[in-house]
């Protein structure tokens, strides 16, 4: 090896271990660099949210307590008739007449507001398999007299749930 700073073979200064630390001024800088960093990730760790350019969006979280009110109605079987039939003779042609099946309409379920509730939180809850949460809750709205899914409902409202 060769010493470019004494000439010659590495000379017993340049295999000195001090010759081989960074300086002083590297440490300190590191140092430094540390500490802002540290700095910064407390203030982001401690700042209070909204703060900052987040442009005022808040996000809440809502504690949903759905009530449901069931009424059980009476469902009545249809009754069958029993229709005798004969062999028609030749001259005889009969058409089978249709008879009316009286299908039961279920009821529409309601729901009654609780305190916290959006129209669009109670049609996510309550929304049928393929419904998304918005178009259901326009269909709640409008089964419920309201004008749009802004309208705001109140505690205690009850709703209809289509």
């Amino acid at each position: 090896m060769y010493c470019e700073v004494h000439g010659g073979d590495l000379c017993a200064e340049c295999l000195s271990p001090a010759s081989a630390l960074p300086s002083f001024n590297l440490y300190r800088g590191s140092l430094l660099a540390l500490l802002v960093g540290t700095a910064v990730a407390l203030w982001l760790l401690v700042r209070p949210p909204g703060s900052g350019e987040s442009g005022g969006t808040q996000i809440g979280i809502i504690n949903i307590t759905p009530t449901t009110i069931v009424t059980q109605e009476d469902v009545s079987t249809p009754t069958r008739e029993r229709l005798t039939t004969r062999t028609p003779s030749a001259e005889e042609t009969r058409t089978p007449r249709a008879t009316a099946t009286s299908a039961a309409t279920p009821e529409p379920r309601t729901y009654v507001v609780q305190e916290g509730d959006t129209l669009v939180a109670i049609a996510e809850q309550f929304a049928p398999p393929g419904v998304g949460p918005l178009d259901y809750a326009e269909q709640i709205a409008a089964a419920s007299g309201l004008s749009s899914i802004d309208e705001p409902i109140t505690t205690g409202q009850t709703l209809v749930l289509p």
